[in-house]
């Protein structure tokens, strides 16, 4: 019996130690798994402050989306701000027994290994929310068991660490559901253009069902298995008790309304919102535009945006019907460039939306030479594209296409039988349009091109480009403000030269119309923006004055300081050189151009304001700061200059700064401070109002710019029928560039118009005929409800109403009372030595203009000449860069037939004995005897036609 029942003892024992043995050592394996795969377990940071990656978003000033940049489209949401039916949608989906489970479900690991088991590969995996908060945020998406068993353990941690609640916010915000969706948020959006406080039953069913496969489910090929999916998620909810059976059927038969198009905001300001994404990324790095979800408040005015994008395709195809161009053409090419372009190879293959080059080949309805136009509204082309490809096509009615003539081509369609294709009907010209407006600095409009698709280049902030005579107000403000000249100084327009070396051809600066008028104000000679005028402003006033004083307004472009200068030789930016005119309407105070408002971080927090910063041109009218040393020198190793310099003058000019009451500490120009402020900037300080120009000098220039508006180069303008417009027109060499700068109290726009191979416009394309329009169409909406505003009057001026005529003078009746210094204003201390604007070798005519004492008839022909071989029919007055006094020459060759000068100083008056009035030294306008002018003006010419008479 005993021994019975030490086998019974036994029989029960042994099975029992081997179950114990199997428990402990199953058991210690587990620990010993455990221990292992913590020790390769990432530590679990503070989720309740994880930062998903979110989108950053660009706003206009009315509060309208222009810019969403992202790498992972997600718009973070408050779970307690989502309906009920969303949250149990994903619950139903992914993870019904979310709230009573701690982190692991057995069920789900149970059913997930069965159908692996079956399918004999990782079809599913049973992951809870948690497991996959773990596996998106702290390990990789690999199926792998190694990868499970720390997916298990860190969730279970996570159980610890965070309420179910904050799970559950990080799963809603972090999931992926298609179509670059990340988190409800985005992909309510994406898919019904709703938040997700919106959807209802059936729309959250649809995400939610989105999870299982995000890539497959949200394609359209697709959308019947998603339907079904929905379908799927709605019965489980029903099934947990989320929904009524009445719900249930509402859902399940309730039709879907899936948004077509996913919006595409960068399209309403494209180089607007493109200028801000490098700003923001230059001072803030491209992690946080990209990931951290800024939210930034632009100054683009959307409704100014269309306008200046609608103004320049405007101008542009004036461009094409002044030229005589088909629509579309881009240039002509030659029989041979024909070939060889057919026979280029295709390369990739055509994708839709693509511009591609093309060349007519054949013209079905016109018959080329009977006419200049065509009556058709179509024309039947037969075009050729690279590899040969060839296609018939309409074209537009109006100038015929011819063969040869190169064209773009968009592909809108691929078939069996070769691209579809529609002409890209934008001009080949370019062109540029920024609207700043001036108290507040702010850059309401900014078009850098006629098609970001096309070409993203912007050329209104990055394109430098020869100003032309839309420099000269820098020049003659610099003159006014620093060499004592008056809107009402004379100036003599004259045939000049310019010696600038002894081995180096002259510079023969000229006028646009190629001929001389005399005897003229300085107000005049802008308004017909007559070129040696502005020369004789530059040497008068000095490259160093000009150069500070462009800096002071804002230029931060390379100046070389050559008299050139003067006529815009230096290339600037139109945001810049637009920039710089707002300081004349703001009566002399700089604000720097911005293109932000606010930029806010995502937990509210203010990055910038640019809000609270504005100017009061009245107040600034009645207030005078100090200003900036002219005789400086440039502090831009960039800024070269041959003029006058500081060596030259001397320090007398500082010593009279002192004497006016001003130090030459406060009259010290901190130019790189300047150049910060300059947009785009790598440096940011505080945007803050500086008075470069005083206003009185402001003043001036407004009404000589007015007059220009009314009836000089820019006359047109007046059809606007406003008295408050005033601008600048600019041409460059051979119509290269074609530029206006214009204002009113309230904008100053900009507008540009040339080719990115800076090559010719086409005859007589001026800035008046092609950028002038651009700028009128466009202030014409800009300014429709705006009403006539006065520019304050500083009360250092006075005016006579109705300026007296000089006798024997050329008529000139500014529409505006003529500006003269009164006694408020003490005159401006002499900079120069030399006056060049008024000493001249030439006698003037009855009345006050231009006449030539050496080639007037005189000579039958150049061989009669007492000087060689002279040619061109007119002589030279031969001044330094400086505005030195050099004689008098005419243009001749040289024994090599080089063009060169000769000078005609020595003997000049026995070369002429005919030239009566031109013998005696007492005829002090006639001769220059003296470096001053001295005597009386001539032919009686009288104030308010005041000048520097020395």
């Amino acid at each position: 019996r005993s021994m019975g029942s030490v086998f019974v003892w036994l029989g029960a024992g042994i099975p029992l130690l081997f179950i114990c043995a199997f428990v402990s050592g199953f058991m210690g394996s587990l620990i010993g798994l455990y221990l292992a795969y913590s020790r390769e377990l990432p530590s679990i940071p503070d989720l309740r402050a994880y930062r998903p990656k979110t989108v950053s978003t660009f706003f206009s000033d009315d509060g309208s989306v222009i810019g969403l940049f992202y790498k992972e489209k997600r718009f973070p949401i408050d779970i307690g701000a989502l309906p009920d039916h969303v949250v149990h949608a994903f619950l139903a989906a992914e993870d019904i027994r979310f709230f009573s489970h701690t982190g692991l479900d057995i069920h789900g690991i149970v059913r997930a290994f069965v159908q692996n088991f079956k399918e004999g590969a990782f079809s599913q995996g049973g992951s809870t929310i948690t497991q996959q908060v773990t596996r998106n945020l702290l390990l990789t998406k690999e199926k792998k068991i190694r990868r499970k068993v720390k997916e298990a353990i860190l969730a279970y941690r996570i159980e610890k660490t965070l309420s179910k609640k904050e799970i559950l916010g990080l799963y809603l915000n972090e999931i992926y559901l298609g179509k670059g969706s990340y988190g409800v948020e985005a992909a309510a959006g994406s898919y019904f253009g709703k938040k997700a406080k919106e959807l209802n039953v059936a729309e959250a069913a649809f995400i939610a069902g989105l999870v299982a496969n995000p890539s497959k489910f949200s394609q359209q090929k697709n959308l019947e298995a998603a339907l079904k999916r929905k379908d799927v998620v709605l019965g489980r909810m029903a099934r947990a008790g989320f929904l009524t059976d009445d719900e249930y059927q509402a859902a399940v038969h309730l039709p879907l309304h899936f948004r077509e198009e996913l919006p595409t905001p960068f399209e309403k300001a494209p180089y607007f919102t493109e200028t801000v994404r490098q700003y923001i990324i230059a001072r803030y790095g491209e992690d946080r535009l990209y990931n951290d979800g800024l939210q930034v408040w632009t100054t683009c005015d959307v409704a100014l945006q269309q306008a200046a994008s609608e103004a320049l395709l405007k101008g542009a195809r004036a461009w094409e019907r002044r030229q005589g161009r088909p629509r579309g053409l881009v240039k002509r090419l030659t029989s041979e460039e024909t070939s060889v372009f057919l026979a280029q190879p295709i390369g990739k293959p055509y994708s839709v939306g693509e511009i591609a080059p093309a060349v007519v080949l054949d013209n079905q309805t016109v018959k080329l030479g009977r006419s200049k136009k065509t009556n058709m509204d179509f024309q039947e082309c037969l075009v050729g594209m690279a590899g040969n490809e060839r296609r018939w096509m309409s074209l537009p009615g109006g100038v015929p296409y011819r063969p040869h003539d190169l064209i773009r081509v968009r592909i809108v369609g691929l078939t069996e039988r070769g691209p579809q294709l529609e002409l890209y009907d934008v001009p080949a010209v370019q062109g540029a349009l920024v609207c700043i407006e001036n108290t507040t600095g702010y850059v309401k409009s900014l078009v850098g091109g006629l098609d970001f698709d096309a070409s993203n280049f912007n050329r209104a902030a990055q394109a430098l480009r020869q100003p032309g005579s839309a420099f000269k107000p820098i020049v003659f403000a610099a003159g006014i403000q620093w060499a004592g000249l008056t809107p009402q100084t004379l100036v003599i327009d004259e045939p000049i030269a310019v010696i600038t070396g002894p081995n180096e051809p002259p510079w023969i600066p000229a006028n646009s119309d190629l001929t001389f008028r005399g005897l003229m104000p300085l107000s005049q000679a802008l308004a017909y923006s007559r070129n040696i005028a502005a020369v004789k402003v530059f040497m008068e006033t000095g490259a160093n004055q000009i150069i500070q004083t462009a800096r002071a307004m804002g230029i931060t472009s390379r100046l070389r300081g050559n008299p050139s200068l003067s006529l815009g030789a230096s290339e600037v930016t139109l945001l810049e050189l637009t920039g710089a005119y707002t300081v004349f309407p703001n009566m002399g105070i700089r604000l720097a151009p911005v293109m932000i408002k606010r930029v806010v971080d995502r937990f509210g927090r203010v990055l910038e304001d640019n809000t609270h910063v504005s100017v009061d041109p009245a107040q600034g009218a009645q207030e005078e700061g100090p200003l900036a040393d002219p005789l400086a020198p440039p502090n831009n190793a960039a800024d070269q200059v041959s003029g006058r310099s500081t060596s030259m003058e001397g320090p007398g000019f500082i010593n009279e700064l002192r004497s006016m009451g001003e130090s030459a500490e406060d009259a010290a120009l901190n130019i790189e401070g300047l150049l910060e402020q300059s947009f785009p900037q790598q440096k940011f300080p505080r945007r803050e109002p500086q008075r470069v120009l005083d206003p009185l000098t402001a003043y001036s220039m407004i009404s000589m710019l007015k007059q220009t508006c009314v009836n000089g180069t820019a006359s047109a303008a007046a059809k606007l029928r406003r008295t408050d417009l005033a601008g600048k027109t600019g041409t460059t060499d051979d119509c290269t560039d074609a530029w206006f700068i214009g204002f009113n109290p309230t904008y100053t726009t900009g507008v540009w118009l040339g080719h990115d191979a800076k090559v010719s416009l086409g005859k007589k394309e001026y800035g008046s005929v092609a950028a002038l329009p651009v700028w009128m169409d466009f202030m014409k909406k800009a300014l429709h409800k705006e009403p006539v505003k006065d520019y304050p009057q500083p009360p250092q001026l006075l005016a006579a109403s109705e300026p007296p005529t000089p006798q024997g003078f050329a008529a000139w009746n500014p529409p505006y009372p003529t500006l003269y210094h009164g006694g408020g204003l003490d005159a401006k201390p002499a900079v120069s030595v030399d006056a060049p604007l008024l000493q001249s070798w030439w006698g003037l005519n009855a009345g006050g203009s231009y006449g030539d004492p050496w080639f007037s008839g005189q000579f039958a022909s150049p061989s009669q000449s007492p000087y060689g071989d002279v040619y061109g029919g007119q002589t030279l007055r031969l001044l330094s860069p400086l505005g030195e006094d050099l004689g008098v020459g005419v243009l001749a060759r040289d024994e090599k037939g080089r063009t060169t000068i000769m000078s005609l100083t020595d003997g000049y008056r026995e070369a002429a004995p005919w030239q009566q009035g031109w013998s005696g030294a007492s005829d002090a306008y006639s001769f220059r005897e003296a470096p001053h002018w001295e005597g009386t003006l001539p032919n009686n010419i009288q104030p308010p036609y005041q000048g520097i008479i020395r």
